[in-house]
């Protein structure tokens, strides 16, 4: 199975209502959101100057070009002898961005954009350069990164890659498999270290591969089991960054760590150690990304300058970042950030790491002409919008027994006036669903049974249908006993929500909430709203004390590589104390033994085992089955069976709608920023897996007048 050519995964315009007026929202929704063949080499991509618009990238690597150029700043650096030539900067075959929409650009001028914290991880998401693969064309399809050309086995169990000769990292050494290796065993496989082996190492029985560099641009990765997905976990993520670091500077990094240096001394040295591996908050640390930290002044800005080496390069040999510099100005309060915004402050702002919302259209349009700075929209991709799930694992009995019933679950879901919702949070825009994975994966797409299976779990209970849940409700013994208009539990007791969530919630949570309130309360369903400080809610749901969870979303839809929102096998998700005992029962088998006679409440951490046929049981065994499935397809089929769980037994989570548009706010004359119609699925924003924007590659960015915005 040769991969080297990359692996297959396979405007409109309209008005709504708006409370004292109408908002003209040109937006993102036409067309098929579940499909599409922009990942095609033979679709038409269509050329600048041709008469189509580009979209999509091409899958099969582009040949380097003959010749190299570089930005003036480097080039007058090389003619001071401060650096090499460009040539030698480059590895032997660097990377040619493959995306149709992209043009040549002018070198110069710096980025201004707005951050809510300094240390804030989004910052991380424009940079792909870490990443072994990548994914192109919105997911559908793998690509080489630092990874030249891969292959497998036939069983998917024994993976080589081979990575780029000649690359460096941004201080000029030598970047090679070392550099891997050292986060593997000096890391990982240090038990004094805290890190552990990702996903992207453990193979389908979820034990950890065995890794190995025979020399310095390869590296082997072999499992006990079929590892079939191996290629887009790491595609995933932007490594050193939101996803595991899979490399670190050893050449820096040696020098705090006590197997090299013996004056580094206590069981706490990886504290120093790793503050140095973090590049965003250090100055100079080396980095393979298209930028490097230049400044960091902790809570007021992050000033980003272009990496010398980097190893990547447009069609006509030009290297990246055209961009010399990006700056990130922290502002913490939302609403000075909007107002900010709607002066023209910055230059690119992209909507899935501000708290922008469909509500500030309005403003932002009006100020178009004054400020330059013009409104577009990428595809959200979220299955969700707003969620809600409740807590499968509720310390109280009698209401754990109840949370636990699908039929309750699906009356509240019958009972939310979703079309109400979409009219006053989303503009009418996206399409409503009962909540499911997002629609734009190939879960979702591959084919036209694909897209039946996700509408038959998207319209599952999204009917509004308020007596129906009254009916439902009433089935389960949930009436009104005492007379004052509120339904209470069969034995009499108390039946009420509380739909919790972190008191530094986003409006458009905020205001979803108060229509589930309305919506359960007319019929019956006594329902309040509890704002919970931000720094405890983590902790406390996953000791499972909180009854729901109302301010995420989904945006993700590759169970095998984030599996959380379907199979619980961590903590974060809609059965927190089953997540936990899936990572103990490898993790800490002995620890379960020594507490399996506590209440799943009184253990620590708590957790709780699935029942042999119950519907955790049942997920848990499909997610075993199709981790060491090699044939694609059948492990699809196998995300298909794990849907008809979520939803004969569900929903497990509610959502609003599905794939809303996002803002991104452009200033006129920065080229490159691809539109909605360049995209091969209309833009995937939301979810961190596929890391948004940095798929998208902003070292193309381009001012057209880079001395209007020197650095």
């Amino acid at each position: 199975m040769l991969h080297g050519n990359g692996v297959s995964r396979r405007g409109f315009l309209y008005g709504s209502a708006v409370a004292a007026g109408s908002l003209m929202l040109a937006a993102c929704s036409g067309g098929d959101s579940t499909g599409g063949n922009g990942g095609s080499d033979k679709a038409a991509g269509g050329k600048a100057g041709s008469g189509q618009t580009p979209k999509g990238s091409v899958t099969k690597p582009l040949p380097p070009p003959k010749k190299f150029s570089e930005a003036p700043m480097l080039a007058e650096q090389v003619k001071a002898g401060k650096l090499p030539s460009v040539d030698k900067r480059l590895p032997s075959s660097p990377y040619v961005i493959p995306h149709r929409w992209a043009e040549p650009g002018n070198y110069g001028g710096q980025l201004q954009m707005v951050i809510d914290a300094s240390n804030s991880g989004a910052i991380k998401e424009y940079s792909y350069g870490h990443s072994l693969l990548r994914f192109l064309n919105d997911g559908l399809d793998i690509g080489p990164g630092l990874v030249e050309s891969w292959e497998s086995n036939a069983d998917a169990s024994d993976w080589t890659f081979h990575f780029r000769k000649g690359l460096k990292w941004s201080d000029g050494q030598p970047w090679t498999t070392a550099d891997i290796m050292y986060w593997w065993k000096d890391m990982v496989l240090n038990t004094e270290h805290p890190e552990v082996p990702p996903d992207d190492v453990r193979s389908g029985r979820n034990t950890v591969a065995t890794l190995t560099a025979p020399d310095d641009y390869t590296l082997r990765m072999k499992f006990d089991a079929p590892a079939p997905i191996t290629p887009e976990r790491l595609a995933a993520w932007v490594n050193r960054g939101i996803g595991p670091q899979w490399m670190a500077p050893k050449h820096v990094l040696m020098k705090y760590h006590p197997t090299y240096n013996k004056k580094i001394k206590g069981k706490d040295w990886y504290v120093k150690h790793d503050l140095h591996l973090d590049w965003q908050i250090n100055p100079g640390s080396p980095v393979m990304t298209g930028w490097y930290t230049k400044t960091y002044d902790e809570g007021r800005s992050v000033v980003l300058e272009r990496n010398p080496y980097y190893w990547v390069v447009d069609k006509e040999g030009k290297q990246l970042p055209y961009v010399d510099q990006v700056r990130f100005t922290v502002v913490k309060d939302p609403q000075v950030q909007k107002l900010q915004m709607s002066n023209g402050r910055y230059d690119y702002v992209h909507g899935g790491h501000t708290s922008l919302v469909l509500g500030d259209i309005s403003g932002l349009k009006q100020a178009e002409k004054r400020t330059g700075v013009q409104v577009s929209f990428w595809d959200s991709g979220s299955g969700t919008g707003s969620i809600c799930f409740l807590n499968y694992d509720y310390p109280d009995d009698k209401m754990r027994e109840v949370i636990r019933k699908p039929e309750f679950r699906q009356a509240l879901s019958h009972a939310i006036n979703r079309p109400d919702a979409r009219k006053a949070i989303y503009f009418d825009t996206g399409e409503v669903t009962t909540g499911t994975l997002s629609p734009k994966g190939q879960m979702f797409t591959i084919n036209d049974e694909a897209k039946q299976k996700y509408t038959e779990w998207r319209d599952a209970y999204v009917k509004y249908d308020p007596e129906k849940a009254k009916s439902m409700l009433d089935k389960l013994g949930l009436v009104d006993k005492n007379g004052d208009g509120k339904r209470e539990l069969p034995d009499g007791s108390k039946l009420q929500i509380s739909l919790d969530y972190p008191a530094d919630a986003s409006a458009e949570h905020v205001q979803k909430n108060n229509h589930l309130k309305r919506d359960w309360e007319a019929v019956g369903v006594k329902t309040v709203i509890n704002p919970v400080p931000p720094e405890a809610f983590g902790d406390r749901w996953g000791r499972g004390e909180l009854m729901t969870t109302t301010a995420w979303e989904v945006g993700d839809c590759s169970p095998l590589i984030y599996p959380g929102w379907v199979i619980p096998v961590e903590t974060g998700h809609w059965a927190p104390l089953h997540g936990q005992a899936f990572v103990m029962q490898t993790g800490d088998p002995k620890k379960m033994k020594e507490q399996e006679n506590l209440s799943p409440w009184k253990r620590t951490p708590p957790w709780m085992l699935a029942e042999k046929g119950d519907p955790i049981d049942r997920l848990w065994k499909l997610y075993a089955q199709a981790r060491v499935e090699p044939d694609n397809m059948k492990r699809i089929q196998i995300m298909w069976e794990i849907q008809k769980i979520h939803i004969d037994d569900g929903p497990f989570f509610y959502g609003i709608v599905a794939n809303y548009p996002r803002i991104v706010l452009t200033r006129k004359g920065l080229h490159n920023v691809p539109k909605r119609e360049n995209l091969a699925l209309g833009g995937w924003v939301n979810p961190w897996i596929l890391p948004s924007p940095a798929v998208y590659d902003p070292e193309l960015y381009f001012w057209d007048k880079p001395e209007d915005h020197k650095v």
